[in-house]
């Protein structure tokens, strides 16, 4: 699904399978974020090729966060490739990686990580970007914000009517709330959720923020 000129969203549908969404952005710096699971890339690929996209030049791979449905597949690109997350998922998924990823019937990737997305701007090409530090779901999740398009990459930190889990080992539902209330601040027409259909308008978006304080909150 074209979302801009250079923005390309690939939601996962098969409910036999889980799998994150995948988001690749066509620019001067091919960038591909949450790649999703090893065996199921592949089927993403054929769907990016089909929308005439390149899979076989990726200048970086950003990780909204380390687990598997949105990380395993990261694997798959070498150098000169380069894979970027927070460091605080770095060190998350160094500690836990192991037995999270087994507990899953996985082993964990031996990913190298290239570059560590802090807090901030992010120029790729001629478009700039800023990194959102949104922990909660996991210690070092991150969304990404483009503001010239007001798109907003969440990751599993908001979806279509709901929010991540913070069930799993690093999750926090106080911090998740913080985060989301921080999104929330942001002029944003277009939401990009890790699982699920995207949240498209202004209105809409603020709508699904409100909706999600106000049944999701309490149980946080």
């Amino acid at each position: 699904m074209k979302i801009t000129d250079q923005i390309h969203f690939f939601p996962w549908m098969d409910m036999r399978v889980n799998n994150g969404n995948t988001i690749f952005v066509d620019g001067p710096v091919k960038v591909l974020i949450d790649p999703g699971h090893a065996q199921t890339w592949p089927l993403v690929e054929r769907q990016m090729s089909a929308q005439g996209l390149d899979t076989g030049h990726v200048d970086l791979v950003i990780a909204t966060h380390g687990h598997p449905d949105h990380f395993e597949a990261a694997a798959s690109f070498p150098p000169p490739t380069r894979i970027a997350m927070h460091p605080d998922e770095e060190r998350y998924i160094a500690e836990i990686g192991p037995a999270f990823y087994q507990a899953m019937g996985l082993r964990a990737p031996e990913v190298r990580v290239d570059l560590h997305l802090q807090e901030g701007d992010l120029k790729l090409g001629d478009t700039e970007w800023l990194v959102i530090h949104a922990p909660g779901h996991s210690p070092g999740s991150i969304c990404l914000y483009q503001p010239q398009d007001k798109v907003l990459i969440t990751g599993d930190v908001v979806f279509a009517m709901g929010v991540g889990r913070t069930d799993f080992p690093g999750g926090s539902g106080d911090l998740l709330k913080r985060s989301i209330r921080n999104l929330s601040a942001l002029e944003v027409d277009v939401l990009l959720p890790g699982h699920g259909q995207a949240v498209r308008g202004a209105a809409e978006v603020k709508q699904n923020f409100a909706f999600i304080e106000q049944a999701y909150f309490p149980m946080l």
